[in-house]
C-alpha cells in the first residue's frame, strides 16, 4: 500500500470512527482531544530497539509501543481520583516473554489456534508454524506481537503499519496491515478505539486481535469486586487442548451462560476460562461484554464488529516480577481455527479485498 493509499485509508477509518462515536448517543458529550508524546522504550528480547507513543487527555493516559503494536499502559483514575495503570505487562520490553510475550500486542496473522498448524486454502494446502504443540497460537512463534512496526501520531491517536512478507510464519501472500489506536474523552468515559485493516496480493486467511491484559482494580491488585457480562447466547465447543469441534452450542445450561453479571471469583472457582464466544449482535452502539469493579468504580465496555469474542481469565495467575498477578483478556476476533471449519464466518481475504474491523473498549470512572 503506497502512501496516497494509506492517507486516504487513514481518511475513511477516521471518518468511520467520528461517525460511529457521533451515532452513539451514550457517547453523546462533547470530544476532548488528547496530545501524543514519543520516546524511546529500550530494547525487546532479540535486541530490537523499541519506542513508545503515549496518547494522553485528562482522563487517561495511553501508552503504545511500536514493538508489537502494543498497549504497554493504560493509566485511569477511580472513583477518588487516584490514577491507576489498569494494563497488566512488564515494565521492560525486554521482560516480554514466556507468558507475556503477546502481552498487549496486535496479533497475527492469525489470531487464536489454528488445527495442527495446517489450513487448506483453493485447494493448496499450507503448513505455517506451529508454537503450541503440534498447533499454532497466535500467528506462531514470531508472529505480529514480536514485529516492530513503523508509527506515527494521528489526531487523537497512533497509526501503526506493518508489511508481512509472503510466506512469513508460513501464510501466503504478503500482507499490508494497518492497526490504528485513538483515545478520546466522553465526560466520565475514556474510549479507546482500535481499528484494523489488511490488504493481501495472494489469496491468505487472516484473523487480528488485540491481546491485553485488564484489571480493573489496578496492576496487582485482587479481583475480588469484579464481575463479567458477555452478550452471548452461544459458544465454539473445544477439545481439550482448546481446538474447536466445529458445532456452536447454546450456553444455557453450562458454565459459559454469562449473559447475567457473574463474578469473578465464581469463574475462577471453576477453574478459570479460555473461550470463544459467538456474539449474539456485534456492534458499535451495544456492549458485548461488561466488566464492573466495585473497588474503583471502574467499568469497562467492549463494542465490537468481530463476530467473535475470547475471554481468558487463568485459574493460576502468571508471575510479574515474581508475583502472582490476576488480569483478563477480552479478545475480538473470528472463530479458532476457522480455515478448517466452513461453517465458521470465513477468515479468508483475497486480492482486491480488504479486511477491517474496528473493536471499542469504553472505560467509566468515578461511579
Amino acid at each position: 500500500m503506497n502512501g496516497t493509499k494509506r492517507a486516504f485509508a487513514r481518511c475513511v477509518m477516521t471518518t468511520i470512527y467520528l461517525a460511529a462515536l457521533a451515532g452513539n448517543p451514550a457517547l453523546a458529550a462533547p470530544v476532548e482531544h488528547a496530545t501524543v508524546e514519543r520516546a524511546p522504550w529500550g530494547t525487546g528480547p532479540g535486541g530490537e530497539k523499541t519506542e513508545t507513543l503515549t496518547v494522553a487527555n485528562d482522563i487517561a493516559h495511553l501508552t503504545l509501543s511500536t514493538y508489537g503494536a502494543r498497549m504497554v499502559s493504560l493509566q485511569l483514575p477511580d472513583r477518588d481520583g487516584h490514577w491507576s495503570d489498569v494494563l497488566i505487562l512488564p515494565d521492560t520490553p525486554a521482560k516480554l516473554t514466556d507468558f507475556w510475550v503477546m502481552a498487549g500486542a496486535s496479533i497475527g496473522r492469525f489470531a487464536n489456534r489454528i488445527a495442527n498448524g495446517a489450513f487448506t486454502l483453493d485447494g493448496k494446502t499450507y503448513q505455517v508454524d506451529r508454537n503450541l504443540g503440534p498447533h499454532t497460537l497466535h500467528g506462531g512463534s514470531n508472529g505480529f506481537d514480536s514485529r516492530v512496526w513503523e508509527a506515527k501520531a494521528v489526531r487523537d491517536g497512533v497509526e501503526f503499519h506493518y508489511v508481512s512478507a509472503g510466506g512469513e510464519m508460513g501464510f501466503p501472500g504478503t500482507l499490508d496491515v494497518s492497526v490504528t489506536y485513538h483515545l478520546v474523552r466522553h465526560g466520565h468515559q475514556a474510549i479507546v478505539t482500535i481499528d484494523y485493516a489488511a490488504k493481501t496480493d495472494k489469496p491468505t486467511v487472516v484473523n487480528l486481535t488485540n491481546h491485553s491484559f485488564f484489571n480493573l482494580a489496578g496492576a496487582g491488585q485482587p479481583m475480588t469486586g469484579q464481575a463479567l457480562t458477555i452478550a452471548a447466547d452461544r459458544y465454539t465447543p473445544t477439545s481439550p487442548d482448546a481446538i474447536p469441534d466445529g458445532s456452536v452450542k447454546p450456553v444455557d445450561g453450562t458454565r459459559f451462560d454469562l449473559r447475567h453479571s457473574t463474578a469473578f471469583s465464581a469463574i475462577l472457582g471453576s477453574g478459570g476460562m479460555d473461550q470463544n464466544f459467538v456474539l449474539s449482535a456485534p456492534s458499535l452502539k451495544t456492549p458485548v461484554a461488561t466488566v464492573t469493579d466495585t473497588a474503583s468504580g471502574r467499568m469497562m465496555e467492549v463494542y465490537t464488529t468481530e463476530p467473535g469474542l475470547q475471554f481468558y481469565l487463568p485459574a493460576k495467575p502468571p508471575a510479574l516480577n515474581g508475583v502472582p498477578t490476576h488480569g483478563f483478556s477480552l479478545e475480538s476476533q473470528h472463530f479458532p481455527d476457522s480455515p478448517n471449519h466452513p461453517s465458521f464466518p470465513s477468515t479468508t481475504l483475497r486480492p482486491g479485498q480488504t479486511f477491517h474491523s474496528t473493536t471499542r473498549y469504553v472505560f467509566t470512572v468515578g461511579q
